[in-house]
């Protein structure tokens, strides 16, 4: 059975800390006060039972409105910590689907993009840390490649020797500039990538690829999810 605990596209650039101060201050700021006034509606409601049911009526039916409004909230909190496809499919088959979609949205572009997902040997089962970061290190890298590397085919390696290897290589302009934390045109993510795999004990590295393009790589630890 997959883990059934459940990072929109705006969020998908922060780094780990970025992401916990930012759900804190949502849990805070929006889930916080909302509960709060269910609770002053609840203690409203039981004093106005005796007297005026229909007022009371009333003031049932705003909690109600309240608490599935709170609810709708957490349940997006909970698709930022972890996004629902990888439940819904694996972490491979969701890998392979937002690569289908970024191809075929850049199968009308001046340069069509072909993209290929990889899988070398087996792969044990994933802690949800490495999961996340492994997803979300592979989608950022994928549009790093359509938004800025002019490539018009792109592989995605994953395989397992103890620790999770992931490879972006494209055969695009090769746009790297020495291994800083916005090393592709446009300082797209890169940071953000290697926040994500530090933060497991990994490691991701950029370079060029032979014979051209880019070439991204991420090395995860598993043990420590």
């Amino acid at each position: 059975m997959r883990r059934t605990f459940t990072v929109p596209p705006d969020v998908a650039s922060l780094g780990p800390d970025e992401e916990r101060r930012r759900l804190l201050r949502d849990v805070h700021d929006s889930i916080g006060p909302t509960l709060a006034a269910a609770a002053l509606g609840v203690h409203a409601a039981r004093n106005l039972l005796a007297s005026d049911r229909a007022a009371a009526d009333q003031v049932l039916l705003r909690i109600e409105e309240e608490l599935h409004s709170a609810i709708a909230e957490i349940r997006r909190l909970a698709h930022d910590v972890h996004p629902p496809i990888l439940d819904r499919l694996g972490f491979v088959a969701a890998v392979r689907r937002y690569a289908e979609t970024l191809g075929s949205r850049m199968s009308s572009a001046a340069r069509p993009l072909r993209i290929e997902v990889e899988v070398c040997g087996e792969l044990p089962e994933l802690p949800v840390a490495v999961e996340v970061a492994a997803y979300r290190i592979l989608r950022e890298a994928l549009t790093n490649v359509s938004r800025h590397a002019d490539a018009w085919s792109c592989t995605v390696r994953i395989r397992f020797d103890g620790e999770l290897q992931l490879e972006v290589i494209d055969n695009g302009n090769g746009a790297v500039s020495g291994g800083g934390p916005d090393d592709l045109a446009g300082g797209a993510g890169l940071g953000s990538m290697r926040e994500r795999a530090s933060a497991l004990g990994g490691r991701l590295a950029v370079g060029p690829a032979t014979p051209g393009g880019t070439r991204v790589a991420a090395t995860l630890p598993v043990g420590r999810g």
